[in-house]
């Protein structure tokens, strides 16, 4: 399990990508508690999958690309579990409950383009992903074969 300081960091690099604001006292609490239990790492997660946390844990404007690599890659690797544990404490939790769970309210047109809009910056933060994580990836694979 990462130390308490590298949890915080994570924690805080997290919640920005979420949506939310730097998580507060009760959110880090409970984001350590859960890794304390061993409710996230997994005996299948790989050296693969620890390196991209700490990649998104240390430049926190890579978690997005990272993640959106995750989605099509890895749905159930460690990035995406403390991504959706994370969520889950910022939901239940004032005031990130309300900033989460704010509908944005739009014409069926300007739903449309904005679902478009999304989608192609989806295939542009994939790709970025793709980029990142291939190195990692690689020296991951090359580290298991010695």
């Amino acid at each position: 399990m990462a130390e308490r300081s590298e949890l915080d960091r994570e924690c805080d690099a997290f919640a920005r990508y979420l949506g939310a604001s730097v998580g507060d006292g009760y959110v880090r609490e409970q984001y350590w508690a859960a890794h304390a239990a061993g409710a996230v790492e997994l005996p299948s997660t790989t050296s693969f999958e620890r390196a991209v946390v700490s990649l998104a844990r240390s430049v926190p404007l890579l978690v997005r690309p990272l993640d959106a690599h995750a989605r099509v890659f890895s749905n159930g690797g460690l990035l995406r579990r403390k991504l959706v544990l994370l969520l889950a404490i910022l939901e239940v939790r004032a005031p990130h409950d309300e900033e989460l769970d704010t509908p944005t309210g739009t014409s069926v047109p300007g739903m449309f383009l904005r679902m478009v809009w999304l989608g192609l910056v989806f295939g542009v933060l994939l790709a970025c992903g793709m980029l990142l994580s291939l190195p990692i990836w690689l020296a991951s694979r090359l580290g298991a074969s010695r």
